[in-house]
This record gives structure tokens, C-alpha cells and sequence, in this order.
């Protein structure tokens, strides 16, 4: 923009007689007060000071603000030619050659003007409106607001470019000055809600959402954003009701399709509900075919419905959009696994460190790459749930073959189980303190290093024993007596105030009264192992079940271990407890939902991890009544 110079800045003659000091005073003057008789007076000026720089600048200013560019620049060339190391003269150039079209002309006039004078505001706001790549925009904007004091809308370009570059901190100061200049602002307080959910502070996010829509109640954005905030605490049908709200406010955006079929995804119970969020999903994907979390979700609906190949197809479109989407690369692993595809399945697992559902490992900690131990300690560590530590134990022994003294850190009612395995030299709670090793791994990446495919799965079973004491306890414990000694588990662990994993609980568990079919197979002795919540309902077991019930004595997994040795067989849904009697090696049936986990593989009654176990599936999603039924019957068969 063209500047008005004070008189006194510039050079002009060397000696400026007093009656042309205060001709230019008054010309001045009455140029700032829009009198188009300044321009008059500055050539009387002329007149008498011809090469007076200050009154050529003017003059070019003058035309500048009458749209006359061409005859600017010719007189501010001249005012140049006086004093060339006039900052405020090349800034003004700068706007002439822009207004004739001559960017990059223009944006070398306003470097030189940076050049004489670095802190001058306006030659960095004019840089600012028209950067290279190499300008560093975001840099030159902070530069300017230092300045001077920024305006609202200039605080809000700061911030967003804070926000853009990951300095969340430093975005959340600016917007919350934004809004201090001009409380009005919604963009502002809509971004404050985006930085607060990258932070994953969603009940501040969804605080700022809130205030942004109070001062606009039709901001389709504001409600989508507070959909997924809302959902991260928990409130599933808060998120359908904004999200729906957004949809019906701007029918042409894709995020709150896409979000909304991910929402209608995780609170799916039958069919018709996978429909609708693939549905919700392809909508997304009519208004934008490379709308990145459409593709995923969509994708994540055909794993959950068993449609592999479809699966792995909109993960791929997903990376190809967005190269570096962990929850794509994640979910591809767990398409690849199902799939049997271990190889490529266990590189993209590793992704799930990414995807900040799991508590980060300590950065000091070396992690192991598979290299030589040669008798190094390596700490071995539980990173998810117990039938994962379960699962993923076994490859204990295998790192102690390759010369690692290891140690194993896993959640404390499995220490004293795990305590006995071979080649372990020390088991520590995930809640105590223990010397630092030399390397650390999670469990579940030991299958990656140690080059596991279906062919090589570590089958030694079993691979868990009870230890001595927890069995001579067991003994001395009254079991029913004839029949088939029967242990039943019918719930997981509901976890209500963690939705994600209380809607996967939803699907994978069922009440006990689902299996009254059981009742009526003859020679049976039912035992309980349901622990939790869900126990209280053999307060009224279904008719004509009789359940022993020991779990009042139960005080870890090493008990249920020796427990489960006295039993003939385990029914279960798919649990720690799954896990733990295959680690055993005593029979487990595992009554599994249709959305099974990617371990128990596709189309399989079987399972290569845990040769004593039988898979039951349901047939369509939320179908128990058919599992039951088929369970019932193998019963029958086994009693017999």
C-alpha cells in the first residue's frame, strides 16, 4: 500500500527553504484529508525544489490512489533517483508495479524496501499478500504483527499458520487473542476447537465449538467438529444428532457423511446397521471421491463385514491420498492379518504406535530390531489388553534363544503366571519400578522381528502353566462332580466409560439367559469364570442351569489358570480368558462375533495360534441365537 511521508523523513534538497516546509505541511494535511487539491500543491512545490524526494514520492502516491499506476511509478522512479535508500519510496513502487500487473517486480521492491528498513510493516504485509514458496508466508506475517498491533483477521492468519505447522501451543495464544480484540469472531473459536482436539482436549474443544455456535447457530463446520468431539467423550448420540445437523445444513459437504458412517460403524448391532454407515460412507464419496476419512471408514466397514479384498482396496486409495494416515496403514494390517497375509500384515501393524490409541514407550528405551543380544537384557512389555499379553507371550522363550536375558513387564495379574515360562529371567508389573534394560520391545511386535507366517506360528503348547502353589490351592477346591465339567464366560469387559472399546464389548458379548440352550444338553456341569459387572446375573440363571460358582477365591490368572485345569472344557466369547486356556492347552470353544478379531483369520473354525481351540461364528451380524444353537448341539455330541 502507498504511504504518506512525513516531510521531515525524507532528504529533498539539501537545504529546504522554510516557506516550502510548510507549503508541504499543508499539502500534506490536505492530502490526508482527501482534498484532491494536494496534488496541485505538490507540483507549486515542485516548482521551487525540484529534486525534492519527499514531493516526488507524493506526487506518485497521489496517482497511485487515482488509479493512474503508470504515472506513478514514473514519479516515484524519480523520487528513487534523489534517495534510493528510501525504504518507504521502493515499498510504494512495489504497489505501483503490482498494479500494473508486474508481481514479481513488485515483490522485488518490497524485499529492497526489507532490505533498508527490516522493521517496516507494510512492506512485510505487501510481501505477505503475494509469497513464493521460498518466503516463508507464516514467518512474515509474525514478523508484521510484531510490529505493530495486529488486527483480528491478522491474529487469525497467525494462528491458522501456527496450527498448519503442528505449534499448537503458540496457535491456541493467537486465536485466544483474536478473540480478545474481537469476541465475535467464530473463526476463531472454531480453530481454538481444532487445536484442542489435536492436543486431544475434547471437552475444551468441544467448549469452543459451543461458544462458536452460539454466535452462529447455522455453521455446519462448528456442528460437525462437535460431533467428533462429543464422541471422543463418549456421547455417541450427541455425535449423530450434530453430525446430522451439519448434514442438514450443507448437504453438499462430505465430512459429516463420512463421520456419521463411522459413527453408525462403531454402534452397529445387526446388518442393516453396516449398511447404512457404508451407505453414509459412499455419500461422502459422491460429493468427494478422495475424501481420505470416507475411504477409510468405508474401508473399515467391509473388514468388519469380511469383504477383505474391498477392504485392503479403500486402504490403499486412502494412503495413496494421504501417504502418511496411520489409521489407514493400521486398519490395512488388520485386513492383511485376517487374511492370513502375515508377513505384510505385521510391517503395517506397526503403524498403531501412530494412531495415538496406545500409551507412547519411553523415548529413552533402545528399541530392539532383531539384531544379536549376545546376553544383553531385554525388556518385553504389554502394550494392550491381557489376552494380547496372553497371546503374545509365548515368543518369550524365543528371544531368550537368540541370547537376551529377558524380562518381561506385563499387568499385575498376570505376573504371577507368567512368572514360570522358560528363559525368563524376571517378571515385573507394568505398575513397578525396574532397572532400565539395554533393549525393550513390545510384545506384539515380536512376531515382525522374528519373521512369523502361517507356516512358522510358534505352536509349542502349552506354553503357560499354573504355578505349583495356585494348583495345590485349586485342589483342595469342591467342583461339581459327575458329568462334563463345563466353565462359561459370556460377557467382556463392558468398560462403559471408554465408548470405542464399550461398543466392540456390545458386539463381541452376550447375557447369560443367550445361553439357556445349554441347560437342556444332558451330563453337563456348568462352572463359572465370568468375573465383572456381568457376573451379578447368575443371580438368575436361566432355568434349569445350575452354575458352581468359585470366583470369589479367584485373585489373578494364575488362579483361573489352575482353576481351568480341573475343568474339561471352556465356553467363552472371544476374551483373556480365550486366550488363557489355549496358552494351556485345554479345550476352549470361542463363540465369536462376525466382526472377529483379525487372529482368529477369515472363514475358519480352527486356529493356528491355539490348536486346542474351536472357532463359533455368527453366521450375520448380532446372530448369537444361531452360535448358541450350534454350540448346543457340539454339546450334545460331547457328552454323548
Amino acid at each position: 500500500m502507498g504511504q504518506l511521508a512525513k516531510p521531515e523523513v525524507g532528504k529533498g534538497p539539501a537545504a529546504t527553504p522554510p516557506d516550502v516546509r510548510s507549503m508541504l505541511a499543508s499539502a500534506v494535511a490536505r492530502h490526508k484529508a482527501g482534498d484532491a487539491a494536494a496534488g496541485t500543491l505538490y507540483r507549486a512545490i515542485l516548482s521551487a525544489a525540484p529534486s525534492h524526494g519527499d514531493v516526488l514520492h507524493l506526487l506518485g502516491v497521489t496517482a497511485l490512489q487515482a488509479g493512474a499506476a503508470e504515472v506513478a511509478s514514473r514519479w516515484l522512479r524519480r523520487a528513487l533517483m534523489v534517495d534510493g535508500a528510501q525504504a518507504y519510496y521502493r515499498n510504494s513502487l512495489g504497489e505501483a508495479l503490482r498494479a500494473l500487473g508486474r508481481p514479481d517486480k513488485a515483490r522485488e521492491q518490497y524485499r529492497l524496501a526489507l532490505t533498508l528498513n527490516p522493521a517496516y510493516p507494510e512492506a512485510l504485509a505487501n510481501l505477505h499478500r503475494q509469497p513464493l514458496p521460498g518466503d516463508n508466508a507464516p514467518a512474515l506475517l509474525e514478523r508484521f504483527c510484531r510490529l505493530r498491533p495486529a488486527t483480528a483477521s491478522e491474529l487469525l492468519a497467525v494462528a491458522d499458520s501456527r496450527l498448519l505447522s503442528g505449534r499448537l501451543a503458540d496457535a491456541r495464544t493467537a486465536y485466544r487473542a483474536a478473540v480478545a480484540l474481537e469476541p465475535a469472531t467464530v473463526q476463531a473459536y472454531v480453530n481454538l476447537g481444532a487445536t484442542a482436539s489435536r492436543e486431544k482436549n475434547h471437552a475444551q474443544a468441544a467448549t469452543a465449538y459451543r461458544r462458536a455456535l452460539r454466535l452462529s447457530p447455522d455453521h455446519p463446520g462448528a456442528w460437525n467438529n462437535l460431533a467428533s468431539a462429543v464422541w471422543e467423550l463418549n456421547d455417541g448420540q450427541g455425535a449423530v444428532r450434530f453430525c446430522r445437523r451439519s448434514v442438514a445444513l450443507k448437504p453438499d459437504h462430505p465430512d459429516p457423511y463420512a463421520n456419521l458412517g463411522y459413527v453408525q460403524r462403531s454402534q452397529a448391532r445387526n446388518g442393516d446397521d453396516f449398511a447404512e454407515a457404508a451407505t453414509l460412507c459412499r455419500r461422502a464419496l459422491l460429493i468427494n471421491p478422495s475424501h481420505v476419512s470416507a475411504l477409510n471408514n468405508l474401508g473399515i466397514v467391509n473388514l468388519d463385514l469380511g469383504q477383505l479384498d474391498e477392504a485392503e482396496r479403500l486402504f490403499n486409495r486412502t494412503l495413496a491420498a494421504e501417504p502418511k494416515h496411520p489409521d489407514a496403514r493400521f486398519n490395512l494390517s488388520l485386513a492383511l492379518l485376517k487374511a492370513g497375509r502375515l508377513k505384510e500384515g505385521w510391517d503395517h501393524y506397526e503403524a498403531r504406535w501412530e494412531t495415538g490409541q496406545l500409551p507412547t514407550v519411553n523415548g529413552q528405551l533402545r528399541a530392539w530390531q532383531g539384531e544379536p543380544l549376545n546376553g544383553a537384557t531385554i525388556l518385553l512389555h504389554a502394550e494392550q489388553g491381557h489376552g494380547d499379553t496372553l497371546h503374545f507371550v509365548r515368543y518369550a522363550p524365543l528371544v531368550a534363544a537368540r541370547g537376551g536375558r529377558v524380562v518381561l513387564a506385563v499387568q499385575p495379574s498376570l505376573k504371577r503366571l507368567v512368572a514360570g515360562m522358560p528363559g525368563v529371567a524376571a517378571v515385573h508389573a507394568l505398575t513397578d519400578p525396574f532397572p532400565k534394560p539395554e533393549f525393550h520391545c513390545p510384545l506384539m511386535s515380536l512376531p515382525r522381528l522374528l519373521g512369523t507366517e502361517l507356516g512358522t506360528i510358534p505352536g509349542g503348547i502349552p506354553y503357560l502353566y499354573p504355578p505349583a502353589e495356585a494348583v495345590g490351592k485349586w485342589l483342595g477346591q469342591p467342583l461339581p462332580g459327575a458329568g462334563l465339567r463345563v466353565g462359561l464366560v459370556w460377557s467382556g469387559d463392558p468398560r462403559p466409560g471408554l465408548l470405542r472399546a464399550n461398543l466392540t464389548d456390545r458386539r463381541r458379548s452376550m447375557s447369560l439367559h443367550d445361553l439357556a440352550p445349554l441347560a437342556e444338553v444332558p451330563g453337563l456341569r456348568f462352572v463359572n469364570l465370568q468375573m465383572g459387572g456381568p457376573a451379578a446375573q447368575l443371580a438368575e440363571p436361566p432355568a434349569g442351569m445350575d452354575i458352581h460358582d468359585p470366583m470369589g477365591a479367584i485373585t489373578d490368572f494364575a488362579d483361573t489358570a489352575a482353576l481351568v485345569m480341573r475343568l474339561d472344557l471352556v465356553i467363552t466369547v472371544d476374551t483373556s480368558v480365550a486366550h488363557l486356556v489355549g496358552a494351556l492347552g485345554k479345550p476352549v470353544w470361542v463363540m465369536s462375533r462376525y466382526d472377529g478379531c483379525w487372529r482368529w483369520l477369515q472363514d475358519r473354525d480352527d486356529t493356528p495360534w491355539y490348536p486346542t481351540m474351536r472357532l463359533f461364528r455368527q453366521p450375520a451380524p448380532g446372530d448369537w441365537t444361531t452360535v448358541i444353537g450350534r454350540v448346543a448341539e457340539a454339546l450334545r455330541q460331547l457328552a454323548a
